[in-house]
This record gives C-alpha cells, structure tokens and sequence, in this order.
C-alpha cells in the first residue's frame, strides 16, 4: 500500500510546530517573571490561535490522502464523479480500470499554474475525474505509472 500525501501537508506541519514553539516560549516567559507582562500573554495567544487554525488545516489536508492499494484506489475527498463533484473518498477497484485520459488546463499563473486533469475510464461507463497536482511532479508521474502499469 503507498500513501501520497500533498505538499502543503509538510509545511502545515511546520507552521504547528512554529506555532507550538511560540506558545512554549510565551509560557516559559510568563514564569520567568518578564517585567513587560503583556509579552508572554501576546506569545501564548497569537501561537495558540495560529496553532489551532494551522492545525486543523492541517488535518483536513492530510485526510486528503490519496490511497493506492494492490487491489483498489482511494481518491481523495473533490473527486468528480461522471462530471458532479463528490464529497467524500471514492474508491475504486484496479480491476474495474477501463482507461486514463489526461488533459491540460491552463492557469492564469497569477493564483493557479497549469495541470492536468486526469480522467479514470471505468469498464461500466463511469468516469472518475482527478488533479494529482497538490502532490508533486514525481509524485504525480509515479502514481501514473503505477496505476497504468496495472490496467489490464
């Protein structure tokens, strides 16, 4: 079983432990007895609310796994299925794999760059249809080539 994660999910990760780091710092100079008293108030504060927030973006990114099995993929939450977005995991059985379509769509390079949407063909006529660019160039060519090496 491989699991690819996306890259925010290292960065998120960072940002809680910066922001942990802060909230550390912020109660260790409350004891200390610093003479400016609103110093450790304002580290315990703004770490711990920018902890919480960072924290749960950081769970909700890394929900967003993508699962390949030796018998079935787990795309992640977003995932349109026969053109409607769907709100949770999609699984799908390597078996059932008829085709992958890929097609490019162009960014304006100011908020998005250029990916490719990946269209999953299944033997019953639906189609699955994915970006794999949260999760990096190598990643995305490695995910590609495993699931197209299994279709039969």
């Amino acid at each position: 079983m491989k699991r690819y994660t996306s890259r925010t999910t290292k960065v998120l990760s960072i940002a809680v432990l910066i922001c942990g780091a802060v909230v550390l710092i912020g109660i260790i100079l409350a004891f200390a007895g610093v003479e400016n008293v609103w110093l450790p108030i304002c580290f315990i504060l703004l770490g711990g609310l920018l902890g919480v927030i960072f924290l749960a973006c950081f769970l909700a990114e890394k929900s967003r796994a993508l699962i390949i099995d030796t018998d079935k993929i787990i795309f992640p939450r977003g995932a349109e299925k026969n053109g409607k977005t769907v709100f949770q995991k999609t699984v799908v059985r390597i078996c059932d794999l008829d085709s992958v379509e890929s097609k490019l769509r162009k960014g304006d390079k100011i908020i998005s760059d250029d990916c490719f949407f990946y269209t999953f063909r299944l033997k019953d006529g639906t189609s699955i249809t994915v970006t794999l660019y949260a999760y990096g160039k190598e990643a995305e060519k490695e995910i590609l080539e495993t699931i197209k090496s299994s279709i039969v």
